[in-house]
């Protein structure tokens, strides 16, 4: 039997009455965010957090269990706190909330996304690495209005890239290119609930159209796949005919494959994050082994327990 345990720290303060905390992590989505439900009153006073933290302090959500040791899950700063409903919620975000920070208005002819992204880091005064295997160069690129996230967002919605801060570097790669630790789970052994549906390629018919905007206005297309297969578009930022074919073949190996499509409920251990990879082992249908990409990850802690949903993306064995 294991004891729960938790350290959460909020600006100066460490949280001793503690309702929940929820943290979702995706390599689909640019910012880790992370939610801290506090009881409205402690010993039937209410709590006046309000003037004791606020936007912009750090925060660090450390969980676990007494017997195994505790582990950092979030570190961040609080984006908003709001009082409804008899509790208090802060909600917070990852280090990406350094760069929602207004860059100048520009207009960048012929720049490589590596120096955007640099360009970016500066702009916002964060001090971040950048580490960028995407290789390509934008005939024009236009900033107005915008802030670094801003940016980074329009940047992922183009090239479907995994965007993503880890150890101080901001990090930019293609879908599934860099993969973390490998971790196991057995249905008999670490997995309190499944929902899952084992497919093959042959029963997921899939047209990859792939757009590109070109300098006059129009938008090129290319299409990989199986003709009069189910449609998913994608965007690419360059034009090129390789580039767009291999921006299509890697949305088609995310998507096309035999295995398992959904997600695994298990608990805090093993700690698992979006970019690792899951072996999956059943002693019963052993021939639906496999291994797969982790896409997202949502960590709740509660008095009901601790759990980890972890959403399978492609099968990568």
């Amino acid at each position: 039997m294991y004891t729960m345990k938790y350290d959460i720290l909020v600006g100066n303060y460490r949280v001793g009455m503690l309702d929940k905390v929820e943290i979702h992590r995706s390599v689909e989505l640019l910012a880790d965010t992370a939610k801290i439900v506090l009881p409205g009153a402690q010993y039937n006073v209410a709590l006046d957090v309000e003037s004791k933290i606020a936007r912009g302090n750090m925060v660090s959500i450390m969980l676990g269990y007494e017997e195994e040791g505790l582990v950092e899950e979030f570190s961040g700063y609080v984006q908003r706190i709001s009082t409804d409903g008899g509790s208090i919620t802060i909600e917070c975000e990852d280090d990406l909330f350094l760069f929602r920070k207004d860059l100048p208005n520009e207009v960048l002819q012929k720049v490589t996304l590596e120096t955007l992204l640099k360009k970016v880091v500066a702009g916002t005064g964060a001090a971040t690495g950048v580490e960028c295997t995407y290789k390509w160069t934008y005939s024009k690129f236009a900033i107005n209005n915008a802030t670094g996230y801003d940016v980074l967002k329009k940047v992922q919605e183009e090239c479907g890239a995994d965007i993503y801060l880890k150890d101080g570097v901001l990090h930019i790669h293609p879908p599934g290119e860099v993969q973390g630790e490998r971790r196991s789970y057995d249905f008999a052994v670490n997995i309190e609930d499944a929902d899952l549906t084992y497919r093959t390629a042959s029963d997921k018919k899939l047209l990859i159209v792939v757009k590109a905007n070109m300098p006059d206005g129009k938008v090129k297309e290319v299409e990989v796949g199986t003709p009069g297969g189910e449609k998913k578009e994608v965007k690419c930022a360059t034009s090129d005919l390789a580039s767009m074919k291999a921006r299509g073949e890697t949305e088609l190996k995310r998507r096309n494959y035999d295995g398992y499509e959904g997600s695994i409920t298990g608990w805090l251990i093993p700690q698992c994050v979006p970019g690792d990879t899951v072996k999956l082992h059943d002693g019963d249908y052993p021939k639906k082994d496999g291994e797969y990409f982790v896409q997202a990850v949502t960590t709740e802690f509660s008095e009901s327990g601790g759990k980890r949903k972890i959403e399978l993306g492609f099968r990568v064995a």
